[in-house]
């Protein structure tokens, strides 16, 4: 019988305490739903993370409480061209992180769904995704990062992550005093180019549903909405 969650270790290791993963649409599904939150308060899992194809509802009962945080629009695009490459953009290939990375992908963090917890303060967020692009420098958590950079400043970055075949972007982000600009989309021709060039032939990205702007952008380029799926945090009393 395939396993209702799954203790996430990064994630234990960054809270310190056990954060899980709950199967995809499990609280939907399931008709034991408190024998799975007695098994997650057996495991010691004060954080578990649920994403369901359906709307459910904030609730709280004996032993969690289940607080919706994001409804996402996965994107998904067959890989098909290579761009030249725009001058401003670059592979990251130092060893260190720049200061301007961390703050481009903490403004993609706080977009998200650890950035819209109300039980997760800003600072921690902050930490969270300083730590996230860390991993993908260190070639843990990206296979790729690149950056558009303006005098030698980055404005603009996306990381890779190439996985069973599809190319995922999981922090997308550019400065907001350089928007309008053109530089998301010099950065998903770029990021469409390394995937082609990687035979990788489907490219993977997603944004929260009231990111009104950016799920044009990404439409525009040609990345096309899949269900949406809504974001559920089950946090221990």
């Amino acid at each position: 019988m395939e396993k209702e969650f799954e203790i996430l270790e990064w994630d234990s290791q960054f809270f310190g305490f056990n954060v899980a993963k709950v199967k995809k649409d499990l609280l939907l599904k399931n008709p034991d739903t408190p024998k799975l939150f007695e098994t997650l308060d057996s495991q010691k899992v004060k954080l578990a993370y649920s994403i369901n194809s359906s709307e459910l509802f904030n609730a709280s009962q004996n032993l969690y409480e289940i607080k919706y945080i994001v409804k996402r629009i996965p994107l998904q695009k067959k890989v098909e061209k290579v761009y030249p490459i725009h001058p401003n953009i670059n592979l990251y290939e130092e060893r260190t992180v720049d200061p301007s990375l961390i703050k481009l992908a903490q403004l993609a963090g706080r977009q998200g769904r650890f950035g819209q917890d109300p039980n997760i303060p800003l600072e921690l967020c902050d930490k969270i995704f300083e730590s996230y692009i860390v991993n993908s420098v260190n070639k843990k958590m990206a296979s790729h990062i690149l950056t558009y950079r303006v005098e030698g400043e980055i404005v603009g970055f996306a990381t890779i992550d190439i996985r069973e075949d599809k190319g995922y972007t999981p922090l997308f982000a550019v400065n907001r005093a350089f928007e309008g600009k053109g530089i998301s989309f010099a950065l998903m021709r770029a990021a469409e180019t390394i995937l082609k060039e990687e035979n990788c032939p489907i490219a993977v990205g997603g944004t929260q549903k009231l990111n009104v702007k950016a799920l044009k952008v990404y439409q525009r380029f040609g990345l096309i909405p899949q269900e949406p799926e809504y974001v559920y945090h089950l946090w221990k009393k």
